[in-house]
């Protein structure tokens, strides 16, 4: 088990990228905390040792009753560690399997905008709101927590230029989705996919790869609540506006809205009963993939809330909704959209099988081989028959009228995916979810982008610091595998060139050391 001065390790609650998260005891006040802890042994980027304790600053230096507590940040040898307040009751996301009401729902936004716009005035973006960062106390009190990649306004250092990609792709703002600098508003889009998914059981935006999540964000329309829940649609609106510029200025104007709305009685009553009550839970790992998981109950209407707009001229910005709000009947993302999105710029895709790390020593007799996509992009049909009257439409017309994804949007979305795969350490593995995956596909819509081209640049580079240290530590092997990957990415990178040549130089030395014994 961990061993911490000060601090008794009870058992591991979370595992997740570099951090590992355990419940303890701290000794001296004999109460249980979390440890959110880092190995800085295991990690050749230093900026997740500073995202890290970023974090810790970050939220010590925010005081309000629904963020988590922080109560130290500390070091010892090569581990870094945070500990917070434990909270017992859950998060939101193991709380929608069972369902909530309208009330609820109302209340938690409040409470959670409310935090955020304290620390939006702060000068902190939190940039990953979503239901596995939204906990509840045993009272069931509502705190936002994990400000892992938390933004300070201020300043413009390396660490915040590369947070800007992070986040998670169902929840994330389309300006956050472009790599665009970000403010607050980005944290009240991720709220407003929250808020429809505790109204609906289900999440707005959906698709079985990353790609296509990002894609919705970027294109498809605000979905419409169902009749009724429609009461809530021009506040989700107001939420999910694809441009910043049309959604609340701050958190504030966002909290002062649904109390205005609350007290004019169109909401839910203030005495219904709330959603399903769990039992208190023992916080799980929070950590979320782009995968399709099971999604929770549709939300638990509560007596008597028949909806209204009385009073709260919600007429009038209903009339306001964007444009780009269309039928479902012509959802670009039906699915001859999907088709057109896995046949059209995307292309024909062949997977290789990825390199199994635990294979080193096979590694070094066989040739390695990185999960690599057609290069060959495919053009969307669309685009190749001719016009027979009328104006040709720009491209986003094109796309919200045939269904047809957009080229730009496309590359971006892969740019992240890539980016974001690199942060996270996948630089040739898993097959189909890493970072040579997404910006091979890139190039190959795109051959001359600088975010591809760079991409494989910096893949290159991981590995030379990964074989570097493996060397150092004498695990030949493994270093040489690393060089051999880096080859495969950028046969031309003199660091891996010069390491591979320091190598075979080294088992020569070896071998000549061998023969003089013997001859001696």
């Amino acid at each position: 088990m961990m061993e911490i001065p000060g601090f008794k390790v009870l058992k591991t609650i979370g595992k997740g990228g570099m951090a590992t998260v355990y419940l303890a005891v701290q000794e001296s006040l004999e109460r249980e905390v979390v440890l959110k802890t880092l190995n800085t042994a295991n990690t050749e980027n230093t900026d997740f040792s500073e995202r890290f304790l970023n974090e810790g600053k970050v939220v010590a230096s925010l005081r309000h009753p629904n963020i988590v507590t922080v109560y130290d940040i500390g070091a010892t040898d090569d581990l870094l560690y945070i500990s917070m307040e434990y909270v017992d009751g859950g998060d939101l996301k193991a709380r929608l399997v069972g369902g909530v009401s309208v009330e609820e729902t109302l209340d938690l936004i409040v409470k959670i905008a409310d935090a955020l716009d304290m620390a939006h005035r702060s000068g902190t973006i939190h940039r990953d709101v979503k239901p596995a960062n939204i906990l509840f106390r045993a009272d069931r009190q509502h705190l936002l927590g994990d400000f892992g990649i938390a933004k300070q306004m201020e300043g413009d250092s390396e660490l915040t230029s590369t947070g800007t990609i992070l986040g998670s792709p169902f929840y994330m703002s389309p300006e956050q989705a472009e790599g665009m600098l970000v403010d607050g508003r980005t944290d009240i889009y991720s709220l407003g996919v929250i808020f429809y998914e505790m109204l609906t059981g289900e999440r707005p935006f959906k698709g079985e790869t990353p790609v296509k999540v990002i894609l919705q964000h970027l294109q498809a329309p605000i979905p419409t609540l169902p009749e009724d829940l429609n009461v809530y649609q021009p506040l989700l609106e107001k939420m999910l506006a694809k441009d910043r510029e049309e959604r609340f200025a701050d958190a504030g104007a966002l909290v002062r809205y649904i109390e205005k709305f609350r007290g004019n009685g169109t909401a839910a009553t203030a005495d219904a009963p709330s959603g399903v009550v769990i039992d208190t839970l023992v916080l799980e790992p929070r950590v979320e993939g782009t995968e399709e998981e099971t999604q929770p109950a549709r939300v638990t209407k509560v007596p008597g809330d028949k909806g209204g707009r009385a009073g709260l001229g919600l007429a009038e910005i209903a009339k306001k909704r964007p444009s780009l709000r269309i039928g479902k009947q012509t959802f670009w993302l039906s699915t001859a959209g999907l088709a057109l999105i896995a046949a059209g710029w995307i292309g024909a895709v062949i997977y290789s099988e990825t390199l199994k790390r635990s294979s080193v020593l096979t590694a070094r007799t066989q040739p390695i081989r990185i999960d690599t996509p057609a290069t060959t992009a495919v053009p969307p049909t669309q685009l190749s028959q001719p016009v027979t009257g009328g104006t040709v439409p720009a491209p986003r017309q094109r796309a919200e009228l045939t269904g047809e994804p957009v080229k730009d949007d496309v590359v971006r979305a892969l740019a992240w995916l890539g980016r974001n795969s690199l942060e996270q350490g996948r630089l040739t593995d898993p097959p189909r979810d890493n970072a040579h995956y997404y910006f091979s596909r890139l190039l190959a819509l795109d051959p001359n982008n600088a975010q591809g081209l760079n991409g494989f640049e910096k893949i290159a580079e991981r590995y030379v610091v990964l074989a570097e240290k493996q060397f150092a530590n004498k695990n030949f092997e493994l270093a040489e595998v690393y060089v051999r990957l880096g080859l495969q990415v950028q046969p031309s990178n003199q660091g891996l060139l010069s390491l591979q040549s320091f190598m075979k130089n080294r088992e020569k030395s070896f071998i000549d050391n061998i023969i003089e014994f013997f001859r001696g």
